[in-house]
């Protein structure tokens, strides 16, 4: 007698679940590509948002950062689905924010119930002014740094399971990753431009060293100096006004524009 292999039948729950799952990762790869084509935070945050919202439920998002030397919170982004445009976080000493917990503590934090929550008092009122009743906050770090914080929230209280957590761990690494990437590009933005101006003051000082050894006409010597500096300085006019004999007014020797 031939034993006849048993066959396990999937349940319609279980093939759900495999489908939102590869749905998810589907997801992770499209946040990937969509927030490696950003520089711009917010830019980032909005293409991110988008991909998100396809497949995790939450009815507001917000990303901060959080500067540890001056103990500061900066709001990149911050957002209610139901309502237009971006909304303003109450003015709260970090602290006091969900941010700076997730920082320091580098873990997930879920809040199944906002009524329950005890910390954070002045953050858990403004959120439950906008209906929320769960959130999930979760640490933006890479390697190189530690960046702040990436939460959402849901009107519906016990929003964010064990797999919910898991699979928005993931986003927000990808997103400390572009995070990061950004300000790298905008401190090497500030930096050049700082250099550049450097290199245009000094610049400046050779061609007036120049001017005044090749004109000895004091207009003509002050008319070339006024050039020189309005190129320079990117101004709309420079004037020269020195005193006259006696000391009482001036008189214009220059005037570019």
């Amino acid at each position: 007698m031939v034993a006849t292999p048993s066959i396990r039948m999937t349940s319609p729950s279980e093939s759900l679940s495999e489908y939102l799952r590869s749905e998810r990762y589907e997801a992770l790869i499209r946040v990937s590509q969509a927030i490696g084509a950003h520089r711009d935070p917010k830019d980032l945050f909005s293409a991110m948002a988008t991909e998100m919202h396809r497949v995790v439920q939450f009815d507001g998002i917000v990303v901060a950062q959080y500067d540890e030397k001056s103990n500061e919170i900066l709001w990149t982004a911050c957002e209610v689905c139901s309502q237009q445009g971006p909304v303003s976080p109450p003015d709260v000493p970090a602290d006091e924010t969900i941010t700076k917990w997730v920082y320091q503590h580098q873990e997930p934090l879920v809040i199944p119930s906002l009524d329950r929550e005890e910390r954070f008092p002045r953050m858990i009122a403004f959120l439950k002014e906008k209906g929320f009743q769960s959130v999930c906050a979760l640490p933006l770090t890479t390697v190189h740094r530690r960046i702040g914080s990436i939460a959402v929230a849901s009107k519906r209280g016990d929003a964010y399971c064990e797999e919910e957590v898991r699979f928005l761990s993931l986003v927000a690494d990808q997103a400390a990753l572009a995070i990061d990437d950004a300000l790298n590009f905008e401190a090497s933005q500030i930096a050049q431009t700082a250099l550049q101006r450097k290199n245009d003051r000094l610049k400046l000082l050779l061609e007036v060293n120049n001017t005044i050894v090749s004109n000895l006409e004091l207009r003509d010597l002050l008319r070339a100096i006024s050039a020189s500096i309005r190129s320079v300085m990117q101004c709309d006019g420079v004037g020269v006004a020195l005193p006259d004999r006696e000391g009482k007014h001036l008189q214009v020797y220059a005037f570019d524009f």
